[in-house]
Formats: structure tokens, sequence, C-alpha cells
């Protein structure tokens, strides 16, 4: 009889715990479907953000960017590819990109295709040209005028990219000098109010719309995937090659090493820059009567000398005329 009781205590102590198995096992099972679904719906999520961010995107561009990017860039695309993939020029060219922005969505080799593409061009234009004004002009079409229509527009083909490129690029540094005092202001704020650095970088990007509040961007979302921040923002240092740059990002380090108050930090940098920015406003002010004397000798004086004079020159040649 006690061996019968002691069977069964087993077989019912064997089933609770195979019981208590199975429950965990269908709770972990029941947990792990609503895990996945949940990540399932976050994906989703952020694809249709990401969806929309680049719908937005294309609908802010104009007609003749999207043109560009149906039409011209896949041709640009497939002369890229004649262009070697390494290299000094390569090199200058990407770091040239990165201060514009990446515009239009090129590449480094995109621009090298690009200006494969418009040298060839201007080879051939330059070839045609001096045939198609020879039909008003014969003397155009001569060896000579050929040759120099060929060189010269093959040239501008072949630099022409690289001086839009660098106009973009100064443009975009200068919009970048301009927004730096407002955005750490706003960053200071934020850090008294109680916020760490990313979440004030965050707020004031969100807040700010421009180059910078971009280049800010790319850089926190570096350091979301693991980079450390004062390498993604000597990362942006380097990209953007800005001295103003350069001493946010040694504030920042400086703070992080000796532990000082980063407001304080950020709040004299912004107090200098503006003084930078007006002592710089200044200096062109100053230099701006010496650009003048070009446009007033040229074409102010001039107008003024035809207005004042005319109608004297016109009474003594009526005078001469009528004493003659």
């Amino acid at each position: 009889m006690t061996s019968l009781m002691v069977v069964i205590g087993l077989w019912l102590l064997a089933l609770t715990f195979a019981g208590i198995c199975i429950f965990q096992e269908v709770r972990a099972r029941q947990l792990r479907e609503r895990l996945s679904r949940v990540v399932r719906t976050r994906i989703l999520e952020e694809e249709e953000q990401l969806l929309a961010a680049i719908e937005d995107e294309e609908m802010n561009m104009s007609l003749p960017v999207r043109l560009f990017k149906v039409f011209v860039l896949p041709v640009i695309q497939r002369f890229s590819k004649f262009v070697p993939q390494a290299g000094a020029s390569l090199k200058v060219t990407e770091e040239l990109l990165a201060m514009a922005g990446f515009p239009l969505g090129l590449m480094p080799a995109d621009l090298m295709g690009l200006r494969l593409l418009l040298t060839l061009g201007g080879s051939f234009l330059g070839a045609f040209l001096p045939l198609l004004l020879a039909i008003k002009i014969p003397s155009l079409a001569t060896p000579m005028n050929i040759i120099i229509s060929v060189s010269i527009l093959s040239i501008l083909g072949f630099l022409g990219p690289v001086f839009w490129l660098r106009r973009i690029a100064n443009r975009r540094r200068r919009q970048i000098l301009r927004q730096l005092p407002d955005m750490l202001d706003l960053i200071t704020l934020s850090i008294e109010a109680g916020l760490a650095f990313d979440g004030a970088v965050y707020e004031a990007t969100r807040r700010f719309k421009g180059p910078l509040s971009d280049e800010l961007k790319r850089a926190m979302k570096e350091v979301t995937l693991g980079k450390p921040r004062a390498q993604a923002l000597r990362d942006m240092a380097e990209r953007l090659k800005l001295e103003d740059i350069s001493l946010l990002v040694s504030a920042v380090h400086q703070s992080e090493t000796l532990g000082s108050p980063l407001a304080d930090a950020l709040k004299a940098l912004a107090t200098e820059l503006r003084k930078k920015r007006l002592r710089m406003i200044r200096e062109q002010i100053a230099k701006l009567p010496v650009k003048l004397i070009f446009p007033l000798v040229l074409f102010i004086f001039p107008t003024l000398f035809i207005v004042i004079l005319g109608p004297a020159v016109v009474q003594l040649s009526q005078t001469g005329l009528g004493g003659g």
C-alpha cells in the first residue's frame, strides 16, 4: 500500500512538472510571437516612415532636379564605370562632395563620370559649332577655329562641374557658419533644462532646418549605430573643414574629458562666434568702398556725366550752329 502511494505521488509530481513545463513553453511561445509581431510592426512603421520621408524629399525637389535624376543620372553612372575607383583625384572629389552635402545624390565616381560626359559633349559641340556658324560666316570654318573651339569647350566641360561644386560647398559652409551660434544657444538651453547632449542636439535639429541640422543628424545617427560621440563629431569637422566646427568638437571633448560644465563652454563659444561674425561683417563693410570704385567708374559716373552734361552739350551745339 505504501509503495502504491509513493508511485501515485511520484506520478502526480511528474504530471505537475510536465504541466508546468508545458505552461512555460506555451507562455514563452506566446511571448515570442508577441515580440515578433511587435518587431514586425516596428519594422513596418520604420519602413513607412522612411518611404514617407523619401516621398517628401522627392516632392520637395524641383522639376529640373527630378529630370536630372531620372534621365541624366543613369547616363552619368554608365560613364562612371570608365573612371578608376581609386586615386588622389577621386579622394579630393569625395571631400569636396562631402563639403557640398552630396548635391543631386552624386557620388565621387558619378561626378567624374559627369566631367567625362561634359568633356566629350564639349568636344563634339566645339567641332560642330564653327561648321554651323559657317553657314552665315564661311570664314569661320577653318581647322584652327575648330581646334580652338574644341579645346575651349572641352576644358569648360571638364572644369565646370568642379567650379559648380565649389560654389555649392562655399554657400553651404556660409549657411552653417550663420546657423551655428543660434544652434549652440538652443543646445545650451536644452542642456540647462536637464537634457543630455544627445537629446539637446536632437531637439535643436528638430527645430532648425538647414545644412548644419543635417550634419548634426548624421553625426547623432552614427553615435546611435555605435560610433563614439567624439569620433562622430570629429568626422563631421573633417567633412566640413570649418574652424568653428572644430572649436565645437574641442569644447565637447574637453567637457567630457575634464568634467567641466558643457553648457558654459557652449555658451562662451556661441558668444565668441557672434563676435567673430560681427568682426567679419565690419571687415566686409570696410572693404565695400574699394569694391564700389569699379562700378562707379564704369557705369555710374558715365551715366551721371551724360545726364548732367548732355543738355549743356546740346545747348552749346545749338548755340554754335545758330551763331554760325
